[in-house]
């Protein structure tokens, strides 16, 4: 397991991209003696079978594959050999966990049942997950629960944190475009100005969380591009504003469409700005199904003890692991990569999957699937 995932974490693939990532895990799935092995799922995905030994319920299993555009610090031994791409999420950790699952489930098959893993992706994008629905997932492969694992650093090392509650945000992006015909900065009366218009964007949107959403929920709306002009005597034709917004709750995810608009609006009206908006839904939030949560903490205490479960905060961090759990009940489960001031964030160059916890995390999958296949016989 450890080889196979440096052996990916030696070669990553970018999200949309990963057809060489496809073509070794569909290597190592025949290789293991899976039953059948389904290519080019929705773009780069991968679907394998394995039968238990008498017909029964189906479960699904998922992990993540691509990789992100970031550059490697380097000395790793298993660095990345590509420029600016790496495993900074623990993708090739997740994918190692699940074969390293899928290993075991054929070394001692349920004894009913079907196990489908799903190898899916592109989530980086959040685009991943829709297409492999898209395909026809479901139909062409219906289960009747999913489970995911992700590893979270900050987590003691081969700890599990299970949610009854939304755990990770919906993450929507937005661009605001103010245009004007752009003047000379001696003479701003003869055009409007985009800059000011970008600048009372910056300041009016803040409002939004605060003076619009209930308190008792959970929401942000950040912006992390602004582009505008070259020249501090020229007045610019075009302010661009780059943003996202998250929270738990599709009432609250409408609201926050809704008040970027009027805000933007009104501001364009205020400063004699030309306006344009494209906001772009992307994930939805991830929310556990509370019989699967249970069944995993379940499996957590009957195999470590109760000591293993651990409790973290939840995210505003997106996955689109949450459009298959609108899809089908399931549960995802954190995994810990490790704690302390040495441990890596998540999308940070200095990022490694802590290969302590692979066993660990592939032994939690098999478990997982082996009980709700035996409670649901």
């Amino acid at each position: 397991m450890i080889a196979f995932r440096r052996e990916l974490h030696r070669h990553p693939e970018l999200s949309g991209k990963e057809q060489q990532t496809a073509q070794r895990i569909a290597t190592m799935l025949h290789e293991i003696g899976v039953d059948k092995v389904h290519e080019a799922i929705g773009g780069n995905g991968i679907v394998a079978i394995i039968d238990g030994l008498q017909p029964g319920a189906s479960v699904g299993l998922r992990a993540d594959i691509d990789a992100l555009p970031m550059q490697e610090i380097e000395g790793r031994a298993h660095g990345s050999t590509e420029n600016n791409v790496m495993h900074a999420c623990g993708h090739d950790g997740h994918t190692a966990m699940l074969m390293g699952a899928a290993l075991e489930l054929i070394k001692a098959r349920p004894a009913r049942g079907r196990v489908v893993l799903i190898f899916q992706p592109a989530e980086e994008l959040g685009s991943g997950a829709p297409a492999m629905l898209a395909d026809g997932l479901l139909e062409r492969f219906p289960v009747q629960a999913l489970f995911g694992l992700h590893n979270w650093p900050g987590v003691t090392a081969g700890d599990f944190v299970i949610h009854d509650v939304p755990h990770m945000a919906s993450s929507d992006d937005f661009e605001v475009c103010f245009q004007s015909s752009g003047g000379h900065g001696a003479m701003p009366h003869l055009t409007a100005d985009p800059i000011v218009a970008a600048g009372l964007f910056v300041t009016a949107i803040q409002q939004i969380v605060s003076r619009n959403i209930n308190p008792e929920d959970i929401a942000v709306v950040s912006l992390g591009s602004l582009q505008s002009g070259h020249a501090s005597n020229i007045i610019p034709a075009v302010a661009r504003l780059k943003g996202t917004a998250r929270c738990f709750r599709p009432e609250v995810r409408g609201q926050l469409e809704k008040r970027v608009r009027e805000v933007a609006e009104g501001i364009a009206q205020a400063s004699g700005c030309e306006m344009t908006l494209d906001y772009l839904p992307s994930t939805p939030a991830v929310v556990n199904d509370l019989d699967c949560a249970r069944l995993c903490r379940e499996v957590i205490t009957a195999q470590w003890g109760r000591d293993q479960l651990a409790s973290h905060p939840i995210s505003m961090g997106a996955d689109d692991m949450g459009f298959l759990l609108e899809a089908v009940p399931g549960a995802y489960a954190w995994i810990g990569n490790g704690r302390g001031e040495t441990a890596p964030a998540l999308h940070q160059p200095d990022y490694d999957f802590n290969d302590d916890i692979l066993a660990r995390g592939s032994e939690f999958l098999a478990s997982v699937a082996r009980r709700f296949l035996d409670n649901n016989d």
